[in-house]
């Protein structure tokens, strides 16, 4: 369902400006629900936002389903930011889980796992559009996705356990203490490296944001990619993250999350502009299973980077400032995705791309040095 927003978001009635700025609204709120999800990781548990995102999300591939008017889907997507809330706890919970020796090879071997079924998803809904038309197709995608979003909350439910004793005996919420816990985590008591690495993964942000909702679009009405074709590249990009991500967890491990980060940045700018550059199915195959090649090492070694040097009773609201700095990023990046793409032409956003990856590989080269002693 998701890979096909943009389209649908165009087809009844929006443009790729308003994408951007509606990307850059969801961004922006998760500066709010970022904050309050870092201090209920860290004072209540990692479990009960998790729980509660889990449930909240149900509801809105069903509200999508049934909407005609890009004004009321966009305020959809606007409230279904909320369940934001539990990024911090997913990410700290399992940083908590896995030993520090193992950390990238772990996260990657988990993320893996739980997207193995999203490989099929974009052909799925590819050829429901195909066949049924893009707003019947979509609809129809949204309630299969409700079905299995229903399934994967009661799992979570059934299955999850804490990995934090809770420090609050009282299960209420002052939202002022939320915003007073990151005063402990001022610039001055962060060590350099976390500071450099949140940088630099703001970049990274700020990258992906400006083009994330453009790749279809790009595909679509440029280079005449129908949605069917497009789901067939998507699903190939999942099959290849599936199978590199373990090995470069591997790699990470072993020879230093620091260089696997910096060769992923330098590589993904030159994909990036060869997908700019494409013109056939074939050509667009290439350059998404490129970009696929070099980038997918990134974010695992970035997550267990900022474990090993993140002690874990402070693990969620460190979490949760990379989170609200990556959706400051992310805000700034789709309104320049969408104004550039709009305004400039249609390759523009992924030059930008280029640029902001280079950027952050030089900010990790100069001034990110791995630690010699790991938090557990």
């Amino acid at each position: 369902m998701g890979i096909y927003i943009s389209l649908y978001f165009v087809q009844i009635g929006g443009n790729p400006l308003t994408l951007g700025l509606l990307a850059s609204a969801t961004a922006l709120i998760q500066l709010f629900t970022f904050s309050i999800g870092g201090f209920l990781a860290d004072y209540y548990g990692r479990r009960k936002a998790i729980v509660f995102a889990a449930s909240y999300a149900v509801f809105f591939p069903l509200l999508y389903a049934v909407v005609h008017d890009w004004r009321v889907f966009g305020a959809l997507t606007v409230l279904a930011t909320v369940e934001s809330v539990a990024n911090p706890a997913v990410h700290a919970i399992v940083a908590d889980s896995i030993p520090p020796e193992n950390r990238s090879m772990g996260i990657a071997s988990l993320q893996v796992v739980s997207s193995l079924p999203s490989v099929v998803s974009p052909l799925i809904g590819g050829w429901l559009i195909e066949n049924y038309g893009l707003e019947t197709g979509f609809r129809m995608a949204c309630m299969y996705a409700a079905v299995f979003a229903f399934i994967s909350a009661v799992q979570i439910f059934v299955f999850l356990k804490e990995t934090m004793k809770p420090k609050a005996a009282n299960p209420g919420f002052p939202v002022r203490d939320a915003l007073l816990s990151f005063t402990k985590l001022s610039a001055h008591t962060l060590p350099r490296g976390i500071k450099v690495l949140i940088v630099s993964y703001a970049l990274v942000m700020f990258a992906n944001s400006a083009v994330g909702r453009y790749y279809i679009l790009f595909a679509s009405n440029v280079v005449g990619l129908t949605a069917l074709e497009w789901g067939f590249v998507v699903s190939l990009q999942l099959l290849a993250a599936s199978s590199l991500k373990i090995p470069g967890g591997w790699l990470s491990d072993r020879f230093g999350k620091r260089k696997v980060m910096i060769f992923s940045l330098l590589t993904a700018a030159p994909a990036i502009t060869l997908f700019t550059l494409s013109q056939s199915f074939v050509q667009v195959v290439v350059a998404a299973l490129l970009l696929v090649a070099s980038g997918i090492y990134y974010a695992p070694a970035y997550e267990a980077l900022q474990a090993d040097v993140t002690p874990r009773p402070v693990r969620g609201r460190v979490t949760a400032l990379w989170d609200m700095s990556n959706a400051f990023a992310a805000a700034l990046g789709a309104f320049v995705g969408g104004f550039t793409y709009q305004t400039l032409g249609p390759s523009v956003p992924f030059y930008v791309f280029a640029i902001a990856e280079l950027a952050a590989a030089l900010l990790l080269i100069k001034m990110v040095k791995e630690p010699e002693t790991k938090e557990d």
